[in-house]
């Protein structure tokens, strides 16, 4: 039967690309066990076992073969992007060190009872930061879904251990990252050649994740080698070009997002008619890097008698190091989806608008807004000059008031 289990884990998890091997650290040391196998990080939650995953098998042997197992659990294996897999990978590893560390049996590590996983958090309250603890109980649940256990980690005392977490780790908390702002972007501009094949692209690049509010990773790969096609957009992809209120719109098919999966979404490109417009940028991309197979990535550029994707660290570390030649406030990936997100607010573009176009589905792209110094003051002065306006309209008096006597 543990074989049997293992054989459908196994086939399961060659579906999941491995991560490059490397020596352990000694604080990811575990104590062996033939429930954990040697395997990369991102096949632990698939190939990492208990007694009681052999008793779900056991029950799943009754009403269908070990061949169907494995079939489901090749679907199961591409439920999540493969940076969550990785990051889940990293609860079920603490989970696993804070069992081995009291002795903990293989029989009570899952279904893992509500003390136990309380005990798991408090251990870690004050050292960790409140999001990193609720990713790792994500963790621990996807890898208890995937074993049909009963999940009590929002029960009883967990919610209220992570409550004190929250307090307890505010000094781990990350400050929000910062914008990029036009300055950055005409920093940018400055450094890149726009007849350059690289210096076009990356250009591109810069312009479609700004004005168009979208996360890096929608237009960019994580290397040569880690290419997929139902989620990277490539040249062959769909894009409509109009025009609206006299400015010409592109809008890119994009095959996946973070928000919307494999149904995709929509990266729309208004002209903004300056040397910041991301129109002209997507255009002279196109036309220096003309010919590329249809098959490549959309922002890859002629390197000698070949192509090269546009790949997120290639294009971090350029933008990086101009930036801060520029000395330049230090910003990342996100950071242009949330400059994006000040400069429409700060513009006046109505929020739901900024939401529609960042694709967000929930009221969580609130998170997203920055110097709110300028953006709401911005909001404030718009509002009470149409009040003014319409009270004057109204009593047929002068929007323009130069002297008022008291």
């Amino acid at each position: 039967m543990e074989d049997t289990l293992r054989d459908v884990r196994l086939a399961a998890s060659l579906a999941i690309p491995p991560t490059k091997a490397r020596r352990p650290r000694e604080v990811d040391r575990y104590d062996p066990s033939p429930f954990r196998p040697p395997v990369s990080a991102n096949r632990r939650p698939f190939m990492w076992t208990t007694p009681y995953s052999q008793l779900a098998m056991e029950e799943c042997d009754a009403v269908i073969s070990p061949a169907l197992q494995a079939l489901i659990f090749s679907k199961l294996a591409g439920s999540l992007v493969p940076e969550s897999l990785s990051s889940y990978s990293a609860g079920l590893l603490r989970y696993t060190q804070f069992c081995d560390l009291h002795g903990i049996p293989e029989s009570l590590r899952m279904p893992a009872p509500v003390p136990l996983l309380a005990a798991f958090i408090a251990s870690a309250s004050g050292t960790r930061s409140h999001a990193c603890l609720k990713n790792w109980l994500s963790g621990l649940a996807f890898w208890h879904k995937l074993n049909l256990a009963p999940w009590y980690g929002k029960e009883d005392w967990v919610p209220l251990v992570l409550r004190t977490a929250l307090k307890e780790g505010v000094k781990f908390k990350r400050p929000p990252r910062g914008p990029v702002t036009l300055v950055h972007l005409r920093a940018l501009r400055k450094a890149v050649k726009l007849d350059d094949p690289e210096g076009a692209a990356i250009w591109a690049t810069a312009m479609a994740v700004f004005w168009g509010c979208r996360r890096l990773g929608e237009v960019t790969v994580p290397s040569e080698k880690r290419i997929d096609r139902l989620r990277h957009v490539s040249r062959g992809c769909t894009i409509l070009r109009s025009r609206q209120a006299g400015r010409a719109v592109l809008v890119i098919d994009l095959p996946w997002t973070k928000s919307t999966g494999v149904n995709g979404g929509k990266c729309i490109l208004t002209q903004t008619g300056d040397d910041l417009c991301p129109v002209a940028a997507i255009d002279n991309h196109l036309r220096v890097n003309h010919s590329a197979p249809v098959s490549s990535m959309l922002f890859a550029y002629r390197s000698g008698h070949s192509w090269k994707s546009m790949t997120r660290p290639f294009f971090l570390t350029f933008t990086t190091r101009v930036y801060r030649d520029a000395r330049l406030e230090h910003v990342f990936g996100h950071s242009y989806r949330i400059g994006c997100t000040v400069q429409l607010l700060s513009d006046g573009v109505a929020p739901e608008m900024v939401m529609k176009l960042g694709g967000w589905t929930s009221m969580c792209f609130l998170i997203y807004w920055r110097r709110l110094e300028q953006i709401i003051p911005a909001a404030l002065s718009r509002a009470w000059d149409a009040k003014i306006k319409a009270f004057a309209k109204a009593n047929g008096l002068k929007e323009d008031i130069d002297e008022v006597e008291f």
